[in-house]
Order: structure tokens, then sequence, then C-alpha cells
């Protein structure tokens, strides 16, 4: 139990697929304010050139401090940086309500394919794919309830052959006793 507690709290849960477009976010965005920056920087050099102009009378250059423009340019690198990083926390969050239903899902489907059916439980608030979630939950119900209405037939069956005395009821015990426990079981 405590390793599965361990799980829901690691972000991660697609590792290529939560990466890769958390990248493709942070990557568009570095395109888009690197363009931004080469206007700015632009702009910085241009506004340099009309600093010197204004410079070149001494009370003027007493006035203006030429660090100011720098400042300007310091300020939106370190906003870029701030912007991925940001960006790069919304994508791996973004990714997970994504890929968190689908890893639930593959539990789900590998506890099946042993014979037994899950413990559910419903998804976090804000998950994707809810409606896929829906009938996968609905297609689980509608699986365990054949195989409780397949062991309730099975019991009346073996009942009957009992009454006529019909001794080779086993195979139908064993079988009902198969069902019952994949339909109540889970891991």
């Amino acid at each position: 139990m405590a390793q599965a507690n361990n799980r829901k709290s690691i972000p991660i849960v697609d590792k290529s697929f939560q990466y890769k477009y958390t990248a493709i976010i942070v990557s568009i965005v570095i395109v888009i304010s690197a363009i931004l920056g080469y206007f700015l920087l632009n702009s910085y050099w241009e506004m340099n050139r009309i600093m010197d102009l204004a410079l070149a009378s001494p009370e003027i250059g007493d006035k203006i401090n030429e660090g100011t423009a720098l400042h300007v340019f310091y300020i939106s690198i370190a906003f870029l940086v701030f912007e991925a990083l940001a960006l790069s926390v919304m994508g791996l969050i973004i990714t997970h309500r994504v890929c968190g239903p689908m890893f639930v899902i593959q539990g789900y489907l590998s506890t099946m394919l042993e014979g037994k059916y899950p413990r559910t439980r419903p998804l976090r608030r804000g998950d994707e794919f809810a409606e896929t979630f829906e009938v996968f939950m609905k297609v689980i119900e509608s699986l365990k309830q054949r195989d409780a209405d397949e062991v309730k037939k099975l019991t009346q069956a073996i009942a009957a052959a009992r009454q006529k005395g019909i001794p080779e009821v086993a195979l139908l015990e064993q079988l009902v006793a198969e069902r019952q426990a994949r339909y109540r079981s889970g891991p």
C-alpha cells in the first residue's frame, strides 16, 4: 500500500510524453522570447546611441547613468529564465493531468490480464479523459456483473444437478469458485 501512495506523489508518470510536450512548449516560448529579445536588444543599442548624444553635454552626463539601460537588458534575461521555468512546471502539471488517467487505466488493465478485477478509485479533480475513464469503469462493472450472474446460474445448475443425483458437479463447483474469486478480488 505504501508503494501505491508513493506513486501518487511522483509528478512524472510518462516521461517520454511529458518531457516531449513540455520541451515543445518551452522551446516555443524560448523562440518567441528570443525574437522579442532581438528587438529589445536593438532598442537597447539605439537607446545607447541616443544617450551618447545626450551625454555630449556635461550637465546631462552627470544626471544619466549608463548602467540603467543595461539593467533593462538584465531584467529581460531574468524574465526569460523565469518564463521558461514557469512553463516547464505548468507543462509537467498539464501533462500529468493527461498521463495520470492513462497510468491508472494501464494498471487496471494489467490487473485484469492477471484474471482479476482491480479495486477502482475515481479520478482526481482536474484530470483529463474523464469520459473515457467513466466508460472504462462501466466496462469493469459490466464484466463484474456478468461474472456474478454466471455464478448465480452455475450455482443454480449445481443445485439442480445435486437434486437429480448427478455426482459430476465438481467441475462446475470449481468454475463457480474461480468466477467468484475473480469478481471479488483486487490488487
